[in-house]
């Protein structure tokens, strides 16, 4: 879940949930270890028994939010001198444990696994254990309803069993190495929908009561029915769904498939804004992947406090409401990403599962990638390349201010802590780079045969490597070694010049990355294209050391040189390159990578024709991505020259590169742009994510008397997911005005809503640096089961700078058994104890370094504007020849000596 200029993106597992505000990080100290203390190695899990079929039928009891359930289950037996089946199952009331006949088997269960004694037999042999029980979970399934914070909070049960919390509402083996049959049978209040895996055999009335208020919980009556899911073909765990509520039904069916969507009574105009493009997507995927949608529906959920953006449960899929669009925040905002990402899981994830979670971005990695493929087929290249960017960005991050670490990385304390910017976006990037290797007939054949290879099955890395040497002819072990099973990326510097006496072209290349035993030099082809008008010639530049330099012929003088046109390299890059150069790339490259990589490298140079430059690409150029781009870097200069030429463009049609021309001018500590930036935030914008940037950039000014008056009306706006609100706190802490955490301490309560409420927390802790008052309030606030929030809150209290934090952070690592909440903790730990985390010193440098900045530009500026009042005056038309005369004079001629 991350927000940038362009996006406001939820993703479904990824526990690193973004902030605008992260760890504090020493920029000298390199990425911190991913390994915590007391982190264990963790392997596959052993098994005598494979679960075959599993069948649960349940009842709930709303008062108390519990199950009663029987679960049957059929084993295999795979070691004939076992004599004990082991299910996971945490917290239960058990009232029997028989076989299929009722006998009583004999089991022992210690409250985290049952253990049923079962006598010897050949392999294969199979047997039946019903298990009888009644739970309350803590976790994997939950029920929601009205509360004192949440009072028109519908009621709803779901579930969540991702990663390892199917445990604590079914009895069952709860790791992605065995694949089962399931069925649900569900008795639920009447009127309600329940939704679970696979085909819907039956629903009719049964006898019984629900025993609440109907018209409370959103029931036709008093009384159940009785829902019967079958999924036939075997899936595992994790997996397994259900979902019960008052939920309105959209059929958007497809010749062969069921496809519907599930939202709250009121807001189907929202659920077709947000999902209407599943069946363009699934036939799309069908095509690419060579494999058509391998489940009997596809249904998709919205629900309320989902823990996660969304769980791509086998053809049945869990999302958050928070995806839900108004039409407003549909102008430039869009729940593709995540539907598309949801929808890739039913081949990768669904159909072919990691064998064990160190290889889960076989999962995360496709789904992400799929992303990309989705906007590359609604939106073209330009698109898909863009959202690539966006991807690296998140990656790029985490690596140098959180940890660093191999995508397969079997050291983790929860599986959680692997579900991070490594997994997703890095494992979508090494997919992106495994295309441009292979091409994409061989790579799209690589993908076919992985799936159908495995279809029903568990894979690890190793699987993916195969199929893709096999459809190809490769070998591939190196780029997968160097990408995979090390960690890090390239960090390139890139010199380029051109000599015309010798006719020869220089280009410089150096990885400047820290080699260490996790991260290594890397081995690639580099692109760079030598253009002369028309003419284009690419050379493959093969890179290996630290440093190369490389000389090619180039007889003429080039009009521009392009490095890694197509985007090909996951890396950061630092490209020295003549000015003229980059003039040409950005104004004439087909590429729109290489138009804003140009139009980054100009941000260095303030200079007229580089402003100019800049403020035509973010007018006009074809690629909205560019444009953003282009807008970033004349905020980054920060010069008169480059505000004056924002100001002009305030009011760009595309909402996109307009939210990013705001954000540039928030760059400004001037009277002018806060005076600006509170007039356009007084008059709203089309906009809510460009009137939510306004307040924000508003903030950064730092010019209070402009702009407090603003941030407060701001302050008082609702609008989608609070995001306006959200701005204006943000824009508060950006004003550095204690002052403003009275007005903003009310939005961290349970009754603000999530996003506002991160904002904030974390906005106090960077108005209120080590206030003791701030900090207790902070403390208060922690939520042990919250895994959106009390990250956040984490985050929020390393900010704060107070070691006396440690000690409420810790007891919650030591109580909680959210793996998000405890991953989070400890890494709050480990900063606030100093170990690789920001200090005071570090915040003080930071704040000089601002103000030094702001008094060179000021500086800038005002030698700009003294050169321009003593430069010589353009000559009046028709005394050309009498300056000449004057400067041929012999005065003349003997002061020029």
């Amino acid at each position: 879940m991350s927000t940038n200029v362009t996006r406001f993106r939820e993703r479904c597992r990824c526990h690193g949930v973004s902030s605008s505000y992260a760890f504090p990080v020493d920029p000298g100290a390199g990425p911190r270890p991913f390994k915590l203390p007391g982190d264990p190695e963790r392997f596959g899990r052993p098994r005598a028994f494979d679960v075959e079929q599993l069948t649960v039928e349940l009842s709930f009891d709303l008062a108390v939010h519990a199950v009663d359930a029987t679960a049957t289950l059929t084993v295999a037996r795979k070691n004939p001198s076992a004599e004990t089946l082991v299910l996971d199952a945490v917290g239960f009331l058990l009232h029997g444990v028989t076989d299929g006949d009722g006998r009583a088997l004999e089991h022992r269960y210690d409250g985290d696994q049952l253990h049923v004694t079962l006598a010897k037999g050949a392999v294969g042999a199979r047997c039946v254990v019903r298990v009888r029980y009644r739970a309350v979970p803590q976790r994997g399934l939950y029920f929601m309803g009205p509360a004192e914070h949440r009072p028109a909070r519908p009621w709803q049960v779901w579930s969540q069993c991702q990663d390892e919390d199917a445990r604590y509402w079914i009895p069952c083996h709860d790791f992605p190495n065995v694949r089962m049959s399931t069925e649900f049978i569900v008795h639920a209040p009447e009127g309600w929908h329940v939704l679970s895996n696979g085909t819907l055999v039956s629903r009719a009335p049964v006898e019984g009561k629900h025993g609440m208020n109907p018209a409370l919980i959103g029931a036709t009556g008093p009384g159940l029915e009785r829902w019967h899911w079958q999924q036939r073909e075997p899936h595992v765990a994790y997996l397994m769904t259900l979902v019960a509520g008052r939920f309105n039904e959209i059929v958007a069916d497809m010749p062969s498939l069921s496809v519907r969507y599930y939202v709250d009574p009121g807001r189907e105009e929202d659920g077709k804004r947000s999902f209407g493009r599943t069946p363009e997507m699934i036939a799309h995927f069908e095509t690419l992947f060579g494999v058509k949608f391998p489940w009997a529906k596809y249904h998709q959920i919205a629900v309320h406090d989902f823990t996660f953006g969304g769980m791509e449960n086998t053809s049945a899929t869990t999302m958050t409401d928070r995806i839900l669009l108004d039409a407003r925040a549909a102008l430039d905002n869009t729940a593709d990403d995540i539907v598309a990402h949801e929808l890739a899981h039913q081949w990768f994830g669904d159909l072919v599962t990691c064998r064990d979670w160190s290889h889960a971005w076989l999962n995360e990695g496709f789904a992400t990638f799929c992303e990309n493929l989705d906007a590359e087929k609604k939106h073209g290249w330009d698109e898909y390349r863009y959202s690539l960017e966006e991807h690296a960005h998140g990656y790029l991050s985490e690596d140098g201010g959180r940890y660093r670490r191999p995508i397969v990385c079997s050291t983790y304390n929860n599986p959680i802590d692997l579900f991070d910017r490594h997994l997703y976006e890095k494992g979508g990037w090494v997919l992106h780079m495994l295309r441009c290797e292979l091409g994409d007939e061989q790579f799209f054949a690589g993908v076919r045969r992985y799936l159908e290879k495995h279809r029903g099955s568990i894979v690890e890395t190793r699987d993916l490597l195969r199929a893709m040497e096999e459809e190809s002819g490769r070998s591939l072990e190196g780029f997968f070694d160097q990408w995979v099973y090390r960690a890090g990326h390239p960090e390139m510097d890139v010199k380029a010049s051109h000599d015309r006496d010798s006719g020869l072209l220089t280009v410089r290349v150096k990885q400047k990355q820290t080699v260490d035993a996790v991260t290594p030099l890397f081995r690639f082809a580099l692109d760079v294209t030598v253009v002369h008008g028309r003419d284009e010639q690419t050379h493959s530049l093969d890179v290996s050391g630290a440093e190369h330099v490389f000389v090619l012929p180039c007889k003429k003088a080039p009009d521009r040189v392009s490095v890694d046109p197509r985007g090909t390299l996951l890396a950061t890059w630092s490209f020295d390159l003549p000015r003229d150069w980059l003039l040409d790339a950005l104004k004439n490259d087909g590429s729109s990578v290489v138009r804003f990589r140009a139009a980054q490298a100009l941000s260095k140079r303030d200079e007229p024709t580089a402003v100019d430059a800049l403020a035509a690409a973010v007018r006009g150029d074809e690629f909205w991505g560019v444009s953003v781009e282009a807008a970033a870097a004349l905020g980054a200069m920060g010069s008169r020259r480059a505000y004056e030429a924002l100001a002009t463009l305030v009011d760009v049609a595309h909402p996109k590169v307009r939210r990013a021309v705001v954000a540039a001018l928030g760059e400004f500590k001037s009277d002018a742009a806060a005076e600006l930036l509170a007039k356009k935030l007084d008059a709203g914008d089309a906009s809510v994510l460009v009137e939510a940037e306004l307040a924000r950039s508003a903030g950064r000014t730092r010019k209070r008397e402009r702009v407090w008056g603003s941030l407060v009306t701001a302050l008082g706006r609702d609008s989608w997911r609070d995001v306006v609100r959200s701005g204006a706190i943000d824009g508060f802490a950006r004003l550095r005005a204690k002052e403003a955490i009275s007005l903003i301490e009310p939005y961290s309560s349970r009754s603000a809503s999530l996003g506002t409420r991160r904002t904030a927390v974390a906005a106090m802790a960077e108005l209120g640096h080590k206030d003791r008052s701030v900090r207790e309030k902070l403390e208060a606030l922690i939520d042990l089961n919250d895994p959106y929030f009390t990250p956040e809150l984490f985050r929020s209290l390393v900010r704060l700078g107070d070691s006396d934090a440690l000690g409420a952070i810790e007891r919650a690592v030591a109580q909680t058994i959210d793996g998000r909440v405890q991953r989070h903790g400890r890494e709050a730990s480990r900063a606030l104890r100093g170990e690789g985390g920001a200090s005071d010193e570090l915040r003080r440098l930071r704040d000089q370094l601002e103000q030094v900045e702001q008094r060179a530009r000021a500086l800038e500026d005002a030698m700009a504007t003294l050169e321009a009042k003593v430069a010589p005056k353009k000559p009046a038309k028709g005394a050309k020849k009498a300056a000449r005369k004057k400067a041929a004079s012999p005065a003349k001629k003997s002061a020029r000596r």
